[in-house]
C-alpha cells in the first residue's frame, strides 16, 4: 500500500464575506418591492416581466438575499417609484439641502422634491 504525501488541493472557490452596505442595499430594494408590490406570488410575476430576469432572480430580491444590479436595476427604477426613490435614497440626492446647488437646474430639484413628498417612508 502505498503512503499519500504531498500537499492536499486547496478548496475552490472565495469566500465573500458581505459589508454592511451592501446588506443594507439588499434590504432595501426588497422593502421598497414589497413596498409597492405586496408578499404575493404576482410581486414575483410583475418584477419578472419588468426587468426580464428569471423567477429565481426575482425571488432572491424580494427576499433581499441578493440585490439587482445594472441593467436590472435600472428597469425596475423605470417601473417603480419605490426603487427609484430608494435609489435615490442610498445615494445621498434626497437630503433636505441639496449638496449641488444650480441655479439653471431648478426642474431638477422640484422633480426631487416631488419624489419625497410622494414616498409613503418620508
Amino acid at each position: 500500500m502505498r503512503i499519500k504525501m504531498g500537499t492536499s488541493v486547496p478548496k475552490m472557490g472565495t469566500t465573500v464575506h458581505l459589508d454592511a452596505d451592501q446588506t443594507a442595499y439588499r434590504k432595501a430594494i426588497a422593502d421598497a418591492l414589497h413596498r409597492e408590490l405586496g408578499p404575493t406570488h404576482q410581486a414575483i410575476k410583475t418584477v419578472m416581466r419588468w426587468t426580464g430576469a428569471s423567477e429565481r432572480t426575482a425571488k432572491y430580491w424580494l427576499s433581499g438575499e441578493r440585490g439587482p444590479s445594472g441593467e436590472h436595476l435600472i428597469r425596475l427604477a423605470q417601473h417603480s417609484d419605490a426603487v427609484l426613490i430608494t435609489i435615490l435614497a442610498k445615494a445621498e440626492r434626497l437630503s433636505e439641502k441639496p449638496r449641488h446647488r444650480c441655479p439653471s437646474c431648478p426642474e431638477r430639484l422640484l422633480v426631487l422634491q416631488n419624489l419625497v413628498q410622494d414616498d409613503p417612508k418620508s
